[in-house]
């Protein structure tokens, strides 16, 4: 949530011909995507993460479950669950991040991503949200993660046909594929995982909750490795 102030400016101070008023718009517009899109490391996660007394554990998300898409071993004592949205350009940099995480704890460490589509500033991010569901529905984690490591890959190939592309590629049944991307069948899971993510001080993408038995530490936003190992460190020391 966020205190929006409307302000207008007088006419008898401001006379702009049409032209001007469609620029500046335009400005104000691409100002705004660009803030509500930025959703920097989380200050308190920053400070204390070299300190274990102090790791901020506010979070409850839902624990990991069977029909979350993990990648790493289900029995890994840390799991980054990951709030993302497809078309988030930070959600692509710390993708490479936490896979890093994974390959490099030798079975210490999992991730699980969950949706949180941007819908207001991404109009791709529900429609691809619903495409990884429906691909996963018919090739399970190694389809989801196929499709999510293609689309950071490369988010300007982001499209309905893209997806059905990628879905054939993977060797899903295109028109399985089809009929339940049309009946947004998985709605209600992709809506229930984003209000988790709210409910949870989620208010951008990435959000990550880092889980190691009852501790759940929040991080807002893509940061580096090096902090991301730190939090998992101090959490291991709290166990």
């Amino acid at each position: 949530m966020s205190d929006e102030t409307k302000v207008t400016p007088s006419t008898s101070a401001f006379n702009l011909t049409p032209s001007v008023a469609i620029l500046l718009s335009g400005v104000f517009i691409a100002g705004a995507i660009i803030f509500v899109n930025y959703n920097p490391p989380s200050p308190a996660v920053l400070g204390n993460s070299n300190d274990p007394q102090n790791l901020p554990t506010n979070a409850n998300v839902p624990p990991v479950s069977e029909t979350d898409h993990i990648r790493g071993p289900r029995t890994a004592p840390i799991v980054l669950v990951e709030y993302s949205d497809f078309q988030c350009p930070y959600c692509r940099i710390v993708h490479a991040t936490l896979k890093r995480l994974v390959d490099e704890n030798n079975g210490e460490v999992a991730w699980v991503l969950r949706n949180f589509p941007l819908e207001s500033i991404h109009p791709e991010a529900r429609p691809s949200a619903l495409a990884a569901e429906c691909i996963a529905e018919q090739l399970g984690d190694d389809g989801f993660w196929k499709f999510a490591d293609a689309i950071f890959a490369d988010q300007s190939k982001m499209s309905s046909a893209y997806y059905v592309q990628l879905a054939k590629q993977f060797g899903a049944n295109e028109a399985t594929f089809n009929a339940c991307v049309a009946s947004e069948k998985h709605a209600a899971r992709i809506d229930k995982e984003a209000l988790d993510a709210q409910q949870n001080g989620g208010t951008g993408t990435p959000f990550t909750v880092i889980i190691g038995g009852d501790i759940q530490v929040p991080i807002s936003g893509a940061l580096p490795y090096e902090q991301f190992a730190s939090v998992i460190k101090a959490i291991k020391e709290r166990q």
